[in-house]
């Protein structure tokens, strides 16, 4: 189960650095821990209540704006549209592997 937080960590974290390249060691412990946060949190959300998959990610791409927004000193604007294409990519890739139907 945790290769897939492994895998959504792999697939973010090169898309931050399309947006923005500066001090990347501290960016992408930042990234890891925002996920490791937000990962089991949507897991066990998904698992155990009836609320949609795609409105559990739009909560999970908010709270990931806001941590791109504060940690790593973007506009929210652009943190927004970080964490929008990030949680995109992953989200979709995860309903392709995993056979989800929406």
């Amino acid at each position: 189960m945790f290769k897939y937080l492994a895998l959504t960590i792999a697939i973010e974290i090169p898309i931050y650095f399309l947006f923005d390249r500066k001090r990347i060691v501290f960016s992408v412990f930042i990234l890891v821990l925002a996920n490791c946060f937000t990962w089991p949190i949507i897991n066990l959300l998904y698992q155990t209540t009836n609320i949609h998959l795609l409105i559990l990610e739009s909560g999970v791409t908010i709270v990931e704006a806001f941590i791109i927004y504060w940690f790593l000193e973007q506009k929210f604007s652009k943190a927004l549209l970080i964490s929008l294409v990030q949680n995109a990519v992953t989200t979709f890739l995860g309903i392709w592997i995993n056979n989800i139907r929406l």
